[in-house]
């Protein structure tokens, strides 16, 4: 109880002065929802998954004949040229007129290649999205991170202005007290060198904080060199190492929902089809074609000398053709051949890869939950601390009081009392940090989203 009153008290004096001016104060939510919607590293990764959509979408449009048009044209040619509708070589100006045609063409058969290459495709327009996916997971902890060190710096800054509050209370009594010649003025000086290094003490914590608020609102793209932070105090509350924080349990969850897992599984499916895809080049190809055409020239006459109408004309000059062609590979320098071990070598490597990063998890949680039980112990260890320290501290008080020890010793027994808490906020927020992580290979991390207030 006494913990969770000490986590309040601290971040309360720092939240609480900041509720009466009119400037936004961000929770943890709000920044991470921010970040992802103003970050350019993010849209630049959704730019990637739009371009795998399309590839995607063309995919699904190869399965269809291509249709073209030769648009008519209209030739003149001067000197000997050759009369098509005589046959006879004509040394005058000479009109070979309008002609166009309109040609489809279809695969029939191609070893499945447009089917292997459509779901190629959409294993890649997976991939992708679980790019964008991880990208927007690793930006909210970047954000998270930098969040509990702005958080870490405030209350650290807090903790040192109560200090140096006390060190010039401190500071004003001895100065009366040397004036009415109560003690020696060896102990104001003692105090004075305490307030000018508290004074500097003051002074970092105050740029440590600025540093860590700038590090933060540029993660975030927010125009702003300040950001004021609100904490959920129930969300800093460490939770209990119980069985549902088992490793097996952890790790068979992020199997199914962590992106850079899926994507590995992804890129052994990608590697399959990729191999298919070459061994089709081993088959035959059979494809399927059609057109028509027709033409106009004035040199088409009737017997009366006349030209031949257009309409006519186009009738009579039109041609069709339909016809199948079969091209059936025999040699290739080798290329097919080449490009099938190496797609199987992809293969291997892929599946490999998937081992490689379900072990790179597995070692992550577990060194996750060692860190979990180390910061559990060394958090109940240093509250332990606190209180023996506050209680010495109390005491070195009375003491310098009743003048049986000095200063020196005052401010040694005051400095180790701030030490213990300064560490306790520490824990604290890395404890809040690795819940978040905990809770994101656990599944149970979801990405906030921004909302019109925001």
């Amino acid at each position: 109880m006494f913990q969770r009153t000490l986590w309040i008290f601290v971040f309360g004096l720092l939240l609480f002065p900041f509720q009466g001016i009119s400037q936004k104060a961000w929770t943890l939510e709000d920044c991470i929802a921010y970040a992802l919607e103003h970050n350019l590293l993010q849209e630049t990764q959704h730019y990637n998954t739009k371009i795998s959509q399309e590839r995607w979408r063309q995919s699904k449009r190869n399965m269809l004949p291509s249709i073209g048009i030769s648009y008519p044209s209209y030739n003149v040619s001067f000197g000997r040229t050759l009369d098509p509708v005589t046959n006879n070589f004509v040394d005058t100006r000479f009109v070979s007129g309008l002609s166009g045609g309109l040609s489809s063409s279809l695969t029939l058969f191609e070893s499945f290649k447009k089917w292997h290459t459509l779901s190629y495709q959409k294993l890649l327009y997976e991939s992708s999205q679980f790019d964008t996916q991880q990208a927007q997971y690793d930006l909210a902890f970047r954000v998270m991170d930098l969040f509990n060190s702005v958080l870490f710096q405030e209350g650290t800054l807090e903790l040192i202005k109560e200090q140096h509050t006390s060190n010039l209370l401190h500071q004003k009594t001895i100065t009366k007290k040397v004036e009415l010649g109560l003690v020696a003025k060896a102990d104001f000086y003692e105090i004075e060198a305490a307030t000018s290094a508290g004074a500097l003490d003051l002074l970092k914590a105050e740029n440590a904080l600025k540093a860590a608020k700038l590090a933060l609102v540029q993660e975030m793209n927010l125009e702003a060199s300040d950001i004021n932070i609100l904490q959920d105090i129930s969300m800093l509350q460490p939770f209990d190492n119980d069985k549902s924080l088992q490793i097996e349990t952890i790790f068979g969850a992020s199997q199914e929902i962590l992106p850079s897992l899926q994507k590995s599984k992804i890129s052994v499916e990608t590697a399959k089809k990729d191999l298919a895809i070459k061994k089709t080049a081993r088959f035959p190809r059979l494809s399927l074609s059609a057109g028509i055409s027709s033409r106009f020239s004035d040199n088409f006459k009737d017997p009366a000398g006349s030209t031949v109408p257009f309409r006519e004309q186009i009738k009579n000059n039109q041609s069709q053709f339909i016809g199948l062609s079969l091209n059936y590979p025999i040699f290739g320098n080798g290329r097919t051949r080449s490009n099938i071990k190496i797609a199987k070598i992809q293969l291997e490597k892929a599946q490999t890869q998937l081992k490689i990063e379900e072990q790179r998890t597995y070692k992550i949680i577990q060194e996750l939950l060692q860190k979990n039980e180390a910061l559990m112990a060394e958090e109940q260890l240093n509250f332990k601390k606190i209180k023996a320290k506050e209680k010495a501290y109390n005491i070195a008080q009375k003491k310098y009081e009743k003048e049986l020890i000095n200063l020196y010793e005052l401010q040694l027994a005051s400095n180790t009392y701030l030490s213990a808490k300064i560490e306790q906020v520490r824990l604290m927020a890395q404890m809040a940090m690795q819940k978040h992580t905990i809770d994101f290979y656990n599944g149970t991390f979801s990405l906030p989203t921004l909302t019109p207030s925001n």
